[in-house]
Parts: structure tokens; C-alpha cells; sequence
């Protein structure tokens, strides 16, 4: 549930007025319609106990290790998104779930500020999305804190995607 940077979804899984739904924050952006390839690199993580509760052998470890590991992906944007879909970006998913509570979307900029879940429900994410595009070119810093009270820390994990358009998308 929430925020997925694209390929990274391990990382990360990652107020009230609109739901993403409601918005068509794609052409608002005047992103082309299409393949996207994106590069994504994790740029910093940690993990944040909760007071009383131990990290799991390792998991600080392995986050730390992928700092400044990168990965690539696809994502094909379209136009038109149905009603209730998550909204899929250049290397970046929200899911449709998600309330956002801040969002700017223009020609050349997007800021998205969101939440995810909710304590109750015992997995909220927060997330911050920051980016400039031109039609055919996107660059963003993504911000995500999780916290789940199942493993009972909060994961903060910052990224930065770059993404360029490849065409059309494949036939289905």
C-alpha cells in the first residue's frame, strides 16, 4: 500500500482534500503519452525504532548497503486514467487509495504531498514527491516514511528518478 518508486517496491511501499483519482495530474503536466524508461537511485535510508522494540538483525544493515544503488524501469503512461486507478507516473506509482493533500502539477513542475494507510489500520506512509519535467522529461526526488506496526520502525527511504520518453508503448 502507497507510494512505489517503480522497481523498488522491496524499499519502499510506500491531509485530506483529493484523491488521486480525481485529478489528471498526467495532463496537467503535459507529459507525452507513452514509454518512459526511468533510472532510479536510492540517495539516503534509514530506519527509526520504536521505543521498546529491537531493529531485526540486519534490516539497518541491508538498507545502508543500498544507498546509492540504482536501477532501471518502464512504465508506459497513458492520457486517460479510469476512475479509482492508481496514478502511474515516469518511475513513480501512487496508489489510488492514497489521500493527497497538496498537489501541484503545471508544465513544468509536480509537487505531491500524501499519505498512505493510517496508523489504525497499522501501516501509514507519508510521502513528499518533488519533480521538473518538460513534456518528454522528468526529474523528481521522492521522500517516503513508513511505518508499519507489524516489524514496529519507521523506514525513510529518499530517491531520485530520471526518466525520458522511449515512445510508443508496446501493443497488448
Amino acid at each position: 500500500m502507497g507510494v512505489v518508486v517503480t522497481g523498488a517496491s522491496a524499499l519502499v511501499s510506500a491531509v485530506a482534500a483529493m484523491q488521486p483519482n480525481s485529478l489528471d495530474i498526467v495532463g496537467e503536466m503535459g507529459l507525452k503519452p507513452g514509454r518512459w524508461r526511468t533510472t532510479i537511485q536510492i540517495i539516503d535510508a534509514t530506519i527509526v525504532p520504536t521505543p521498546g522494540r529491537p531493529i531485526p538483525a540486519g534490516a539497518a544493515e541491508r538498507l545502508k548497503q543500498a544507498i546509492g544503488s540504482s536501477m532501471d524501469t518502464e512504465d508506459c503512461i497513458g492520457s486517460i486514467r479510469p476512475p479509482g486507478s492508481d496514478l502511474v507516473l515516469p518511475g513513480i506509482k501512487i496508489e489510488a487509495a492514497c489521500v493527497l493533500g497538496e498537489v501541484e502539477a503545471d508544465q513544468r513542475i509536480l509537487r505531491i504531498k500524501g499519505t498512505c494507510g493510517s496508523m489504525a489500520d497499522g501501516f501509514k506512509a507519508d510521502m513528499n514527491v518533488q519533480a521538473a519535467h518538460s513534456a518528454t522529461a522528468m526529474t523528481a526526488n521522492v521522500e517516503s516514511l513508513a511505518f508499519s506496526e507489524g516489524v514496529g520502525f519507521s523506514t525513510r527511504i529518499v530517491v531520485t528518478t530520471n526518466s525520458k520518453y522511449m515512445g510508443q508503448c508496446p501493443a497488448s
